[in-house]
């Protein structure tokens, strides 16, 4: 039965860097939203929303890069489509990487509940 579930796990293993930044995506903009609609932020004193948004998004783009270290650590396979799949996964988790990181930008460039 094991075998059964290692093509899932393969398909978790390449999709994995773009879970984390859509997790990333929906923490950002779902913190930011809710605390600029409910009042918990003011544009007149931005810092502390900011900071938990700078501190949601180092945490996030850490953990992408720890992922895309583990896949680039990854078992081996001698087999063809095994080597394709696990150079295929690097390349997307280190998309996912690159695109969390770039996702922070507009925390540094825009103001906060403007």
């Amino acid at each position: 039965m094991k075998s059964l579930f290692r093509p899932f796990g393969e398909l978790l293993a390449l999709v994995g860097a773009l879970v984390i930044w859509s997790f990333a995506f929906v923490g950002l903009y779902g913190v930011h939203g809710t605390a600029c609609a409910s009042g918990w932020a003011s544009p007149a004193d931005p810092w502390p929303l900011r900071m938990v948004l700078i501190f949601l998004w180092l945490g996030m783009s850490v953990l992408s890069g720890l992922y895309v270290l583990a896949m680039w650590r990854r078992g081996r396979s001698d087999t063809e489509p095994g080597h394709f799949l696990r150079y295929a996964t690097v390349a997307v988790a280190a998309v996912g990487a690159v695109a969390t990181a770039w996702l922070g930008a507009p925390l540094f460039l825009v103001r906060v509940c403007a």
